[in-house]
């Protein structure tokens, strides 16, 4: 039987029966990624081609994603890779033990294809530094990707990676997804295992998960989570969705032009195929968002975190990082500690509130990606790195899960998502209404077209 050679738009479960039927080899599928690498978009952190041929010429028949490339953020320990979480130094060895959740990936057979850019300890929602150093937009290389799981949005847009590990405090899979035209999921906190990822937030950080479509990242869960409600997720009925719209926080929301009008015309292609529409109240997430722009709870964990466990990094860092840093310092512990229960307060509520709907839905976020010669200016990186959260951010802090899916593209031609929203630990049923949803609107290459650029012209 023929070889097969992988092509970009191969799903993640065509690969994976390719492979089965030896119609595809794990080196092909290597190869392919190393092919589709583009060092000017700087995905990488730590990319080593070299590696990656290895891990697939010595793989043994292991599990379902036998041969896959996987990226992992700069902020997760692998074996054999540098961790750094984006600081430019490696860090003490102590924090470098391999985690479960990669463990379960290594169990697999995955070729992790190298550790993806993040800014520094992922404190940033930009997904670069005023400097300029973060991974380019594939399509408008002027422009961010958004953060902090940047590289591993564009690790998957570029093709060198066919799943993508990353971290989400604030938006920060979700966020990217949507400006480079990926799916983005971000689990429920505590989902799955934090052992052996560097914390930003230990209140608010979970893993996620970037992919070109939402049906891979289903099958990627199927393959190495072992919650048995994700192994059968089928799309859902469109006709029975009750879609809750948070009218008032889109209203009290700007966005920048395009984004509202591509997002409410992906609504009305979903109702005008028998979803339902419901208003639904704003004002307990208005209230987490509240929460999140009055800040001190990631700033403050993630100063307790360094002060601790690397004291003398703590000078030297970028200024932003050290600003935040002396910020936290000052917060005294019975506002931090307020924050907190407001937060837990607030995730009572929002359980409750989520029961009379299937998905609650917004814009991903109400950017379009700011070019990087705009944010070296001190007063716009600031004012973009807090609006760009303005969607995401309360999922985090409800402790909710969810997803970004592209639907189409803003004024200047950038990537649009729409964000669908769950109660925590229902990542099962809210794939589903992702995969319905998708299938309704189309994939990726279907609501936005090729990328703007030949694959001859960026290097």
């Amino acid at each position: 039987m023929s070889e097969h050679y992988p092509q970009r738009g191969d799903s993640l479960d065509t690969l994976i029966q390719m492979i089965r039927q030896r119609r595809l080899s794990p080196r092909a599928l290597a190869e392919q990624a190393i092919e589709a690498h583009r060092p000017a978009l700087r995905a990488y952190a730590h990319w080593r081609p070299e590696k990656l041929r290895a891990q697939a010429l010595v793989l043994g028949r292991k599990g379902r994603l036998q041969g896959i490339p996987v990226s992992v953020k700069d902020n997760i320990a692998v074996a054999g890779w540098p961790l750094e979480a984006g600081s430019g130094r490696a860090l003490p060895a102590h924090l470098c033990q391999e985690g479960s959740v990669v463990a379960m990936l290594r169990r697999q057979g995955v070729v992790f294809s190298g550790k993806t850019q993040t800014v520094a300890f992922a404190f940033s929602s930009l997904g670069t530094s005023p400097q300029g150093e973060g991974p380019r937009n594939p399509w408008d290389l002027q422009r961010v990707c958004g953060g902090s799981s940047s590289g591993a949005a564009v690790s998957v847009i570029e093709g060198s990676a066919r799943l993508a590990l990353g971290t989400d405090t604030a938006g920060s899979v979700r966020v990217p997804a949507a400006m480079t035209g990926c799916v983005g999921l971000k689990t429920t906190v505590g989902r799955w295992p934090r052992a052996g990822v560097i914390p930003l937030s230990h209140s608010l950080d979970s893993l996620g998960l970037l992919a070109p479509r939402a049906a891979d990242i289903v099958t990627g869960l199927a393959a190495f989570d072992p919650a048995p409600a994700l192994k059968r997720i089928e799309a859902a009925d469109l006709r029975e969705l009750r879609i809750g719209l948070p009218k008032a926080l889109l209203e009290a929301t700007p966005t920048d032009p395009g984004i509202a009008e591509s997002f409410h015309a992906a609504l009305s292609e979903l109702e005008a195929r028998g979803a339902r529409l419901v208003e639904v109240e704003s004002q307990l997430l208005l209230e987490a968002r509240a929460l999140f722009r009055e800040g001190g709870v990631v700033a403050s964990e993630l100063h307790q975190f360094l002060f601790t466990q690397m004291p003398t990094w703590l000078e030297g860092q970028d200024k932003e990082l050290n600003l935040a840093m002396r910020s936290a310092a000052n917060l005294p512990a019975s506002a931090y500690l307020e924050r907190l229960q407001t937060m837990t307060r607030l995730c009572r509520q929002a359980d409750l509130a989520l029961r009379e709907i299937d998905v609650l839905v917004t814009p991903t976020t109400p950017l379009t990606p700011p070019t990087f010669a705009s944010l070296t200016q001190p007063s716009v990186y600031i004012q973009g790195n807090a609006r760009i959260l303005d969607f995401t951010a309360f999922v985090n802090y409800l402790r909710l899960c969810a997803v970004s899916l592209p639907i189409g593209q803003d004024a200047a031609g950038m990537p649009t998502g729409l964000q669908l929203v769950a109660s925590g630990f229902a990542e099962a049923r809210l794939l589903a209404i992702a995969l319905t949803v998708e299938r309704a609107l189309g994939e990726v290459h279907q609501r936005l077209g090729p990328l703007p650029f030949s694959d001859n012209n960026i290097q």
